[in-house]
């Protein structure tokens, strides 16, 4: 009897202690996971903003006239850039911008400016800016493709 019991006792420790080794083993290869995703999360995220928010500065409300919209037409999909094309109203070629803006014509500044880009489900990303010192949002769906910043859709919700 007393061999039964010595025998239960060492199968109890030996499986106490199987368990805590095997935990312990996994738990630094999921945080190990854990961290890779996040970071590649992280790291889009920071692309993408530092995109949108360039974006803005030199195309969008650029005034010393040095962005040219052609030079990011590649991280915009073929809808976008026809939608943009169908509501410019000029001769000539060009884009309607101004859809990722307010439509204010004027505004009480004559500073614009982006103010915050926060990031949302399913690749979303919202700007909010001050559009001469009226305030608007245009939200973007994006993401990286092949390392480049890619725009998939837009809906601007200041021109509602």
């Amino acid at each position: 009897m007393k061999r039964v019991i010595f025998n239960l006792f060492i199968l109890y420790v030996y499986v106490i202690l199987a368990s805590c080794g095997g935990s312990s083993q996994k738990t630094p290869f999921k945080e190990s996971m854990e961290e890779t995703t996040e970071s590649v999360s992280v790291n889009e995220q920071n692309q993408v903003n530092a995109f949108l928010q360039e974006l803005y500065d030199e195309y969008i409300f650029g005034s010393d006239g040095s962005g040219d919209f052609e030079d990011v037409v590649e991280h915009f999909s073929p809808e976008i850039l026809s939608k943009l094309r169908n509501e410019f109203e000029y001769d000539g070629g060009g884009y309607a911008v101004w859809l990722f803006r307010t439509g204010a014509q004027d505004g009480p500044e004559d500073k614009s400016e982006v103010t915050s880009i926060s990031t949302g489900g399913d690749g979303w990303y919202t700007v909010f800016f001050s559009d001469m010192g009226v305030k608007g949002s245009c939200r973007f769906q994006a993401k990286l493709v092949d390392g480049k910043v890619f725009v998939s859709r837009f809906e601007n919700g200041s021109l509602k």
